[in-house]
């Protein structure tokens, strides 16, 4: 009876090792930002029309990191035995498919071509959770801990496949053979498959997230085209978890070289930086550091269009650092653009 009660009693406080377990900023590490999808369409001319694009994104991190870049530690208390830690060593994948339909009008706001897009993502996603233990125990009980560990590290195990949130972005697109500026004020609906008990999930949440966006660009006489488009999220608190993610800036951007009529090569890149913490209405949910993440990556693109602009091709590769309270990994794009009319 003594045995059962103390498993009970290691169990109940190891809860608390994998309470957020993995250790990620903003809810389960979900930032709703198709990070390093724009390209070559940052600086391509967009004439009135119909668009769409077929974008396939693959991203595998191996790692996680915490507030300091190293691998996450999990601790508790258990009465009678001290503190209990355990070192998080997880992995993350992806696959997604992610559909945008465009359409430029011929209607001019401030000399501004105004339009709207949408952008629907198909996910396949799997996450691994694994802890070891770091605390020496006794036999009789680190074998009893270790159970309990890896009890725990299987419930923040899983695959699943479904719709993502979708993006809703109407815009006023200024453009020149030089330059090209644009603002969206968009926002992304809580149209995912989600279940708040399960260990990952394609949906962010039950939630929404406004995101503002600018894009600026520049192409010079001499082949070289610069662009970025930078975004800044603010997101409503999860009806189903009581939990708010904080703000954060996102940016991605191109530096491309023209070789020859249509084909491209260059670099990419995004950035992603939390400004605000995460809030939470239930006690422990949120580190003092407020779980803010933060995420470079950089890599080599290369692009290909039609004279006209009706077809575009383009694959990068870039490889994630300098990453807090968020995965670290690598990921690839391949993008097929066309305009309808």
């Amino acid at each position: 009876m003594k045995h059962q009660s103390r498993h009970r009693l290691i169990a109940a406080m190891l809860l608390t090792i994998t309470a957020s377990a993995p250790a990620i900023a903003t809810e389960r590490g979900q930032l709703r930002a198709l990070l390093g999808l724009p390209g070559q369409d940052l600086t391509s001319p967009a004439m009135p029309g119909f668009y769409v694009q077929a974008n396939y994104q693959h991203y595998y991190a191996g790692e996680f990191k915490d507030d300091e870049g190293n691998k996450p530690v999990q601790s508790a208390s258990i009465p009678g035995i001290g503190k209990v830690s355990a070192e998080q060593d997880s992995q993350v994948r992806a696959d997604v498919l992610a559909l945008r339909a465009s359409w430029i009008s011929d209607y001019q706001l401030w000399d501004g071509r105004v339009g709207v897009s949408a952008t629907v993502p198909l996910i396949k996603t799997s996450l691994t959770t694994n802890l070891h233990r770091t605390t020496p125990l006794p036999a009789p009980i680190g074998a009893l801990v270790d159970a309990q560990i890896a009890k725990l590290a299987a419930a923040n195990t899983g695959e699943e496949s479904g719709i993502g949130d979708t993006e809703i972005a109407p815009f006023v697109d200024w453009q020149t053979d030089t330059y090209r500026i644009l603002f969206a004020p968009a926002f992304v609906a809580p149209t995912g498959s989600y279940d708040k008990d399960r260990a990952v999930n394609p949906g962010a949440g039950n939630f929404w997230t406004f995101r503002p966006a600018l894009t600026l660009a520049y192409v010079t006489e001499n082949g070289w085209e610069f662009g970025a488009r930078t975004t800044y999220s603010f997101n409503t608190k999860n009806d189903d978890t009581k939990y708010t993610s904080g703000q954060y800036l996102h940016s991605d951007g191109a530096a491309m070289y023209q070789i020859r009529d249509g084909l491209r090569i260059g670099a990419a890149g995004y950035m992603i930086v939390q400004t605000t913490k995460d809030k939470s209405d239930i006690a422990g949910a949120v580190a003092d550091n407020g779980n803010k993440a933060r995420v470079f990556a950089l890599g080599p693109q290369v692009g290909w269009q039609t004279e006209d602009s009706s077809l575009g091709l383009e694959f990068k590769v870039l490889q994630e650092f300098g990453a807090r309270n968020r995965p670290e990994g690598t990921i690839g794009w391949l993008r097929l653009i066309y305009r309808v009319n």
